[in-house]
């Protein structure tokens, strides 16, 4: 007797990107060897959502439609979706995504050779054109790497960020259940959270193939964030995860450390570039959240020679720089 096919539940949130649903959710009715169902959550959108979902659903019943009369937020708007799910895989997609052929099922082969892989992502490919790049994943040998719960928090800590993309990104529903719904007050990090919980449930794997197209756009939702920003609400998903991680204290301990030294490295440096382009009062303030996360960057060269800018102004800094950078050039000798 054959073994019954998986099946996939797909929450696809979307707000004002109605010229892009119909795509994501296609791309999502297309994958093979999988038995899906998609559901389009409007979180009261101002533009042709609302018919654009409504055909979705008419013409395909694997496709339900629910419209919210006032804007929700995503983080609730993905808690909504995960009550609605029965499947034996989630998948949280972007409407303005779009997944590769047979990203589903390879990743489902996986989670079942390795019944303890509770997380699986794989590689995306960036794109700005109406339509994604043509790609055929299916001819990509079927290889993947999968690594522990510790070894994950050790790599996204001194990374300051999961190396996880989010469209790519498919989980055993039981492991999502038990790990819990997405953080109201981490709007702009709760994947990062998410996945850091769920995967201390189990293990992760990491697909070789791409997995899914993700749209670069003006209306991205990370543009409403700078760059200190994103890291200050990183930083706050990684603080929260292991305030109630479950390995001991004194290691919980060890990963704050290198999560706050890696933050305070990256907003570093954003200090300087911000100083280069003469915005003093955000260069300010990044220095000072940098030496709030780890005091020990302020005894680095790089810390001191900042300060000496900042003393002279951009100005005549970049004069004497220009100088040093003459004075350290090999002198051109005459024969």
């Amino acid at each position: 007797m054959a073994a019954p096919i998986s099946t996939v539940d797909a929450i696809i949130p979307c707000h004002n990107y109605g010229h892009l649903l119909a795509d994501c959710v296609r791309s999502v009715l297309a994958q093979e060897d999988v038995s899906v169902r998609v559901l389009i959550l409007d979180d009261a959108s101002t533009d042709g959502t609302p018919e654009v979902a409504a055909e979705l659903a008419r013409t395909d019943p694997r496709v339900e439609s629910r419209r919210h009369p006032m804007n929700r937020g995503h983080i609730r708007t993905y808690n909504e979706g995960l009550e609605w799910v029965q499947a034996d895989y989630v998948l949280l997609l972007s409407a303005d995504d779009v997944l590769t052929a047979g990203s589903l099922a390879r990743a489902v082969r996986v989670m079942q050779a390795h019944p303890d892989v509770v997380l699986t992502y794989g590689r995306d490919i960036a794109f700005s054109a109406p339509q994604p790049p043509w790609h055929d994943a299916r001819t990509q040998p079927e290889s993947y790497r999968i690594y522990s719960y510790r070894e994950l928090l050790d790599t996204s800590c001194r990374l300051g960020h999961t190396p996880i993309q989010a469209p790519t990104v498919l989980v055993k529903t039981d492991a999502h259940r038990a790990a819990g719904d997405y953080r109201v007050e981490l709007p702009h990090s709760g994947d990062t959270e998410i996945w850091l919980r769920i995967v201390s449930h189990g293990r992760v794997a990491a697909l070789d193939a791409v997995q899914a197209f993700r749209r670069i756009h003006a209306t991205n939702m990370s543009h409403a964030y700078s760059p200190r920003q994103r890291l200050e609400e990183q930083l706050r998903a990684f603080e929260t995860h292991l305030s109630e991680s479950p390995i001991p204290p004194p290691e919980r301990e060890q990963y704050v450390r290198t999560i706050r030294r890696t933050t305070a490295e990256a907003v570093f440096w954003h200090a300087a570039r911000i100083f280069d382009a003469g915005d003093r009062a955000e260069c300010t303030a990044s220095l000072t959240f940098a030496q709030a996360c780890d005091p020990a960057i302020t005894r680095s060269r790089a810390w001191s020679r900042l300060q000496w800018k900042r003393r002279l102004g951009p100005g005549v800094a970049g004069f004497f720089e220009r100088i040093m950078r003459r004075m350290r050039q090999p002198a051109m000798v005459n024969l």
